[in-house]
């Protein structure tokens, strides 16, 4: 079976955001403070490629406030969630972020590498 170096590449941008994501918060939950359970929390979906490995486009969350909460939870409660980031960012920073998300975008091999290299530098920079 071939590999495709493409999705090669995208798998492992997806894992060095998260990581740079984490690195950038801290290692901690940007809503309650934990530091077990990390997960790195795409703010508008990673199926939007101009935004998907953009580190504004994250935020680190525990696993409760990602996912299981009903209190809070950036999947369960999306209303509280966006209320939070807007406080949090402000309501500016959110829709530029959403403006950049809808653009389409279909990044080259050359920009994923580019953008590979800069996570990579950031996180080392950063640990």
């Amino acid at each position: 079976m071939k590999r495709n170096p493409t999705k090669t590449l995208k798998n492992k941008l997806d894992k060095l955001w998260a990581e740079a994501v984490k690195v950038k918060a801290g290692y901690s939950c940007e809503y309650c403070g934990k530091t077990e359970c990390l997960n790195s929390h795409h703010i508008f979906t990673r199926s939007r490629q101009a935004t998907r490995w953009e580190l504004n486009n994250g935020c680190c969350l525990c696993v409760a406030c990602h996912t299981f909460s009903s209190r809070f939870s950036a999947h369960k409660t999306g209303v509280e969630f966006t209320h939070w980031l807007e406080d949090k960012k402000g309501k500016k920073w959110l829709k530029t972020l959403e403006d950049l998300s809808n653009t389409i975008y279909k990044p080259t091999m050359l920009e994923l590498f580019e953008t590979y290299q800069y996570l990579q530098k950031y996180v080392d920079s950063h640990q």
